[in-house]
């Protein structure tokens, strides 16, 4: 069984599925999360029957179509599992087959669900299998995408001067009196009060990933509308929260968005990273899962350094206590789940207060050379590099 959640980690992007006719409304998202909760209790009693009946009569509802290609994908394959494991082989693949031309593409799971383990020496079964694992196989992926250079001359830009804005700055200043920043970091050692800050961030706000950005996006306006409308925000927003709350305590910080190798794919996701004078480095720092990666002797890591062990396969933990909205994330799928979204990195080449919603804004990203061809420019005016070393300076 696949333990999907109801919405992306983040929607760097929104895709909308094109009505019909008739259009249906969608179940809420609270009414997906009971159904889900409920079809876990009967896969842990072995109801596969009863399971399978809740999800049949979510996929023929009128407003099934109207849900996001995660949801219905996830569905489908639930379905197939429970088929599965009733000893209906045919059936299995047909719902399985259903999966996959939604864009089935968690290989991870695929790959390793004992669920599907009845089906595994089946012809059909093995050339979806082979899809998906063209799709998903978000490691090897990532291996084939590893180098950002050389690049060709026609594609290469000049590293912009990325900049910090002082903690001394008004709205900073204000965002540190207001949330009493000093006393959540604490007095601690510098890797200790940066830490401090990311759970501070993460227990501030629930996740969200189909949240409309409100404006202005800024940390004190974000914040203000959560508590008072009771709501969450996406990744980007808490990622934005936790970069201002650095600058204004003056760590040099960036929002940095992970993106896949496909394009029109809208799932990414949003963390931060921040400098670290003692470590002489760039920290990867996950407010929305509250969790950031060590090596085997529990020291912290970079961005770039977690991308090179996903690819090499090296020693690669998580910290203690990783989850989203309250709910323990697996190792596994994190993991995959990154390996997937570090293709491409985009950061803004001006690090402050408000900056998601200045119309001035602009962004770098740092792309693999034998990535398809683009201009130094992409198409809104964002610089291409492929040079890390410049990417990732010390500030």
């Amino acid at each position: 069984m696949r333990r999907f959640r109801l919405a992306s980690l983040c929607l760097a992007f929104t895709s909308f599925i094109a009505p019909p006719l008739r259009a249906q409304t969608p179940p809420p998202p609270q009414e997906l999360q009971a159904e889900n909760a409920r079809i876990q209790e009967l896969w842990k009693g072995k109801r596969y029957e009863e399971a399978l009946k809740i999800l049949t009569v979510r996929a023929q509802s009128p407003a099934f179509g109207q849900l996001g290609a995660e949801t219905r994908t996830g569905v489908h394959y639930n379905m197939a599992c429970a088929a599965s494991l009733l000893g209906r082989r045919g059936e299995a693949l047909a719902y399985l087959g259903t999966a996959v031309g939604e864009g089935l593409k968690d290989w991870t799971t695929f790959s390793t669900d004992a669920d599907l383990d009845p089906l595994r020496k089946e012809p059909g079964f093995l050339w979806l299998e082979g899809i998906v694992r063209q799709r998903g196989d978000f490691v090897g992926i990532l291996r084939r995408f590893q180098d950002y250079g050389p690049a060709p001359a026609s594609a290469t830009a000049a590293a912009p001067a990325f900049a910090y804005q002082a903690a001394d700055t008004p709205d900073l200043v204000a965002l540190r009196k207001a949330c009493r920043l000093d006393e959540v970091a604490g007095h601690g050692p510098e890797f200790e009060r940066i830490v401090n800050l990311m759970r501070w961030v993460h227990a501030q706000v629930r996740h969200d990933g189909s949240s409309k950005n409100p404006e202005p996006m800024n940390a004190l306006h974000l914040l203000e509308v959560c508590r008072a409308e009771k709501r969450g925000i996406n990744c980007r927003m808490m990622a934005t929260i936790l970069n201002e709350a650095y600058l204004s305590l003056g760590f040099k910080s960036r929002q940095v968005t992970c993106q896949p190798l496909d394009e029109k794919d809208p799932d990414c996701h949003v963390i931060t990273t921040v400098w670290s004078n003692d470590l002489g480095k760039w920290l990867y720092m996950d407010p929305t899962m509250e969790v950031w990666f060590m090596d085997g002797q529990g020291h912290p890591l970079s961005i770039a350094e977690v991308r090179e062990r996903l690819i090499s396969g090296g020693s690669l933990e998580l910290s203690k206590g990783a989850n989203w909205n309250g709910r323990p994330e697996n190792p596994v799928q994190y993991k995959a789940y990154m390996a997937k979204n570090l293709v491409r990195i985009t950061c803004p080449v001006e690090s402050a207060f408000g900056y998601e919603s200045r119309p001035d804004r602009r962004y770098v990203t740092l792309d693999a050379a034998v990535f398809p061809s683009r201009p130094a420019r992409d198409a809104a005016g964002g610089l291409i590099l492929h040079d890390p070393a410049a990417f990732w300076a010390r500030p």
